[in-house]
């Protein structure tokens, strides 16, 4: 059995960090959105799960617990599917060579 080039490999891992950092760059432009109360509370995330808009229907500011409890619920809603898309723009480029979960937790997300 041949071993494998140890080159060739270096080469192969090189190219892969070059693909993860162009989908770091993605994942900034790409955004997701969560909501809770039907609409009453709306947010926007992008792909690397920092939070860019946060929509509050005003009728619902004399209720400062309720507001609490969707803002959380809409920003986990959208964290979640921030996440998802994530580990698809990842395992997109990835091919399989990298355990998107992996490198997600590496990346601090």
């Amino acid at each position: 059995m041949a071993m494998p080039n140890l080159g060739d490999m270096m080469k192969q891992i090189q190219q892969a960090g070059e693909k993860m950092q162009d989908v770091q760059k993605q994942l900034e432009k790409l955004t997701v959105s969560g909501e809770a109360g039907g609409g009453m509370v709306k947010v926007t995330v992008n792909g690397k799960q920092r939070l860019l808009e946060l929509t509050i229907d005003p009728e619902i500011m004399d209720d400062a617990e309720m507001v609490q409890d969707l803002v959380l619920a809409a920003v986990n809603n959208a964290l979640e599917a921030a996440g998802q898309m994530a580990q698809e723009e990842i395992s997109k480029v990835a091919g399989g060579m990298i355990n998107p979960q992996d490198l997600l937790k590496n990346l601090g997300q």
